[in-house]
């Protein structure tokens, strides 16, 4: 097995809700940020886990409300700028 190659820089990632109810269309997002050291498996690691997160939260909201739900569609997308030097200047 190679050695993966890590990439440096700075990572957005967004998470969006759709929830139908009817005729009605709810959107609800997030976004988590940080920077460092990755790859794209990570990415996708990390933005499985974040999705999950995010669906439970929605989940509660909706059922605290009593709201009946029709479906919920969850996204998530990633945006990453390579970067040479952050923070400690490594």
């Amino acid at each position: 097995m190679g050695k993966i190659k890590m990439e440096t820089g700075v990572v957005v990632m967004t998470l969006t809700a759709t929830v139908y109810r009817g005729n009605i269309r709810e959107i609800q997002s997030s976004r988590i940020g940080f920077c460092g050291e990755y790859n794209k498996e990570i990415l996708s690691k990390m933005g499985a886990e974040f999705k999950k997160i995010f669906a439970g939260q929605i989940e509660a909201e909706y059922k605290a409300k009593s709201v009946k739900t029709d479906k919920i569609i969850y996204r998530v997308s990633t945006k990453s700028t390579e970067c040479e030097m952050i923070l400690n200047g490594k």
